[in-house]
């Protein structure tokens, strides 16, 4: 495969004239034209209908210049990178999490990074939800984020790392019906959300993950949650709770790693208790660097840790 030729071949369907594509990559005409001709004569079939005007690819011809188009898109990629890296000797990890798991698990996760890694920069983007975190992804602006997976195998890859359970962090001076007979698995009482029907929530907005899924376990035991507090962050939700001004729902990580045990009670619901998908996600082009690869590592052995 010759880069030449497949930049020979996109030029043309962009030109729609040979002269034209010649002209735009400053070769001679006759040395573009044969290259296509070479190219189509090892294919076995044409690339370009040379009858019709402007020069119009054939059916084949589409299919590679699709094909050119992502082998040159990747090229550049990887040139990109290798400049960067040329150019800037001390490797650098940038990564995307949301803010309550980056309290939670980055600054032990990054000290032992840096151990292993001394020269290396780390780029903490912990500030944005996660669609602002996909579009840094897919603008090469993070290299790796930790989040839903997705199932885009094309531009990105999703590293599945576990289920984590959502559980409701309740004001111990709350009181409610069968709280004393809550029984203990994994951890975590389990009650059914009826039980708390008559007590007050921290909700957080419909078009979050959390606060979509309270909404929806409510309704399903026919009830609205009352509240007061509205807030946009479920570490905020978890400190009101601690205040003892309503029941929160987050994350099991939060619930494990707190300091606030003296002032919540964390319960699990019996049955159909909800969970979130946690994966590692990067650009779909598999090219990462040792200290990103070894981020990744440490990132489920410290997460799996925490939560078992």
């Amino acid at each position: 495969m010759n880069f030449n030729t497949l930049r020979y071949v996109v030029a043309v369907a962009k030109e729609r004239s040979f002269t034209k594509a010649a002209k735009s990559l400053y070769v001679s005409q006759p040395t573009l034209s044969q290259n296509i001709q070479a190219l189509e004569a090892q294919l076995g079939t044409p690339l370009f209908d040379r009858k019709s005007y402007p020069i119009m690819p054939t059916y084949a011809g589409k299919l590679y210049i699709e094909f050119a188009q992502q082998v040159l898109f990747s090229e550049s990629q990887i040139n990109r990178k290798i400049n960067n890296t040329i150019s800037n000797p001390r490797m650098r990890i940038r990564i995307g999490i949301s803010p309550s798991k980056s309290v939670l698990i980055m600054p032990e996760l990054i000290h032992s990074i840096l151990e292993e890694f001394p020269d290396c920069i780390i780029s903490l983007e912990d500030g944005k939800d996660e669609h602002g975190l996909f579009a840094m992804l897919e603008n090469n602006e993070i290299d790796v984020m930790i989040g839903s997976p997705i199932h885009n195998n094309v531009k990105y890859k999703s590293q599945f790392i576990t289920n984590e359970l959502l559980v409701l962090a309740v004001p111990k001076g709350f009181d409610f019906p069968g709280k004393a007979d809550a029984p203990l698995q994994k951890g975590f009482r389990r009650i059914r959300m009826a039980q708390l029907k008559d007590l007050p929530f921290i909700i957080l907005p419909l078009s979050t993950f959390l606060g979509e899924t309270l909404r929806l376990l409510c309704e399903k035991e026919e009830f609205s949650p009352s509240y007061s507090i509205e807030c946009s962050n479920v570490q905020t939700s978890y400190n009101m709770a601690k205040q003892g001004l309503g029941i929160a729902l987050i994350t099991e990580l939060m619930a494990v790693k707190n300091t606030f045990r003296d002032d919540l009670d964390y319960y699990a619901l019996q049955s159909g208790t909800p969970q979130q998908e946690i994966a590692v996600i990067t650009n779909g082009d598999g090219i990462m660097t040792h200290p990103v690869q070894r981020f990744i590592e440490l990132f489920k052995e410290h997460f799996l840790n925490s939560i078992n």
